[in-house]
């Protein structure tokens, strides 16, 4: 009597993941607008978003990859809110940003009066 031959395994290939180069913007939140381009012989990485046109660009090693930068991008612009932030509970910033009053006058904004 002989035994049943055995079945030969099907070999399963794993897929090798793929790193993102397109990400979400984090100012117009537009998906796959932020492309991103790595020049490891200049140690350059540049990010830029194609609707709305905000960029980065950052230093990077050999270890790098898009993802790096990105995050690194996305760091950058929470610092900068908490900083910003920071500011306005010191009361350094007026509330106007670029719009702020340049004159001498202490008068605050809208309360002053025609000079006829």
């Amino acid at each position: 009597m002989g035994r049943r031959r055995a079945k030969a395994q099907k070999v399963v290939k794993k897929k090798k993941p793929v790193m993102l180069t397109e990400f979400k913007c984090p100012f117009c939140n537009h998906e796959g607008a932020v492309e991103c381009k790595i020049d490891y012989e200049k140690e350059s990485g540049s990010l830029e978003c194609r609707v709305c046109g905000a960029s980065y660009s950052a230093t990077v090693n050999y270890l790098s990859e898009p993802i790096d930068i990105f995050s690194e991008w996305i760091d950058h612009c929470e610092a900068e809110d908490a900083e910003d932030k920071d500011a306005r509970a010191r009361g350094d910033d007026d509330g106007y940003g670029a719009f702020a009053d340049d004159d001498d006058d202490d008068e605050p904004l809208g309360k002053r009066q025609r000079v006829e």
